[in-house]
């Protein structure tokens, strides 16, 4: 699976999870971890999380040690209401909330489709389904011009409480429920509840006279999810256990049953490391020897808004690989993590630069810091 396919594949986090694991099982991983006497494997825990493993075919208790992948499969968007179906001035809409720091303007005149999951009765139990709808739905429309003279002067500040929602049909009544379980292709009586999301329907394409460019929605962090992944593919070595995380929730913290801050991680690299024989006190030991490496995005500077960005430390695109460094460790980056950036570039001969942020701005953060502090290892923080 190519990039554009990955990016195209994963208009929600859980869609995200299974263009992830799709990926995995075309490079031999198996599902499980007890199941199977595979040394590739990975986990879907959570809709919108996958974890992905390689384990050694030898490995010393003395010697043992993780290196960690992170990413995060959820981008800023808006998500749909529950009884996202509203009517107003004789048009059905459809409500949605805002999702992470999302750039509101951009939602604005695009033609919108709709994807997640869906959660239904099947017999006795609660059953589950991925779903898309991968055509124009519904579309935020902006306000006319000639309703507001002063925008281009002073500015567009989106009307957050109505404002945002997508218009979806004209005069008659629409049943989204209806809709939806049609799309998913179970009984509309079944369905109980949803997860879904409003997405750009442009596809992910190659720009640029030459090329060298990527457009698409969710390069944050879909990139990092595939590059991640594709790492997977590298045999890790004697006494390594390889792994890469993909989590959901960073937008909005990360506190989540499947964000960094979930006590799951912890628990699930335990149980690997028990797959390879090691005991609750080498597992200690082994993240003692261990690295994480967290991959975001990164800010590249702006070429009309050169201003916005710290004078000595402003990444380019096409630069190449970014370290991130901010000293209040909003990212984790140590001077053990850069000398080991430092040391891994020049042996492969990465082309890198390093980012910091300007100091009379807010910086964001990544799923560095927490893992960092969970872990209790050394933690890199990169981003392209």
């Amino acid at each position: 699976m190519e990039i554009l396919e990955f990016l195209n594949n994963s208009p929600s986090p859980a869609w995200a999870a299974e263009s992830s694991a799709q990926l995995l099982k075309a490079c031999g991983f198996t599902e499980g971890i007890a199941s199977s006497e595979s040394k590739k494997i990975f986990l879907r825990p959570h809709p919108g999380m996958i974890i992905a493993a390689t384990l050694p075919e030898k490995i010393s208790a003395e010697k043992a040690n993780f290196r960690i992948i992170g990413a995060h499969t959820d981008s800023p968007h808006l998500r749909l209401k529950p009884s996202a179906l509203v009517k107003r001035e004789g048009h059905n809409l459809i409500t949605s909330e805002i999702y992470g720091g999302a750039l509101l303007y951009t939602w604005f005149d695009r033609e919108l489709g709709i994807a997640g999951e869906i959660f239904y009765q099947d017999g006795k139990n609660i059953a589950h389904k991925l779903v898309k709808i991968d055509k124009p739905v519904a579309i935020v429309p902006s306000l006319a011009i000639h309703l507001q003279r002063g925008v281009n002067e002073d500015g567009f500040i989106p009307e957050k409480a109505q404002g945002l929602s997508a218009l979806a049909a004209l005069q008659g009544d629409t049943d989204l429920l209806r809709v939806l379980s049609e799309a998913a292709g179970v009984a509309s009586d079944a369905l109980l509840s949803y997860d879904l999301s409003f997405y750009d329907l442009n596809k992910a394409t190659r720009g640029g006279f030459k090329g060298e460019l990527l457009h698409s929605a969710r390069l944050d962090n879909l990139v990092s999810c595939y590059t991640a992944l594709e790492a997977m593919k590298t045999e890790a070595g004697e006494n390594t256990i390889a792994v890469t995380i993909l989590f959901d929730h960073e937008e909005i913290g990360s506190e989540s049953e499947s964000g960094a801050e979930s006590a799951l991680t912890e628990n699930i690299l335990a149980d690997i490391a028990s797959t390879c024989g090691l005991n609750q006190k080498d597992f200690r030991t082994a993240l003692g020897r261990s690295v994480f490496l967290s991959a975001d995005m990164a800010h590249g500077v702006h070429p009309n808004y050169a201003d916005k960005h710290d004078k000595e430390n402003r990444p380019h695109l096409g630069g190449g690989v970014t370290l991130k460094i901010n000293q209040n460790r909003r990212y984790a980056t140590s001077g053990v993590g850069q000398a080991q950036f430092h040391q891994i570039c020049k042996s492969h001969q990465i082309p890198a630069q390093i980012y910091t942020h300007r100091n009379d701005l807010p910086c964001g953060s990544t799923i560095g810091p927490t893992m960092s502090a969970r872990l209790g290892i050394p933690t890199i923080d990169v981003g392209l």
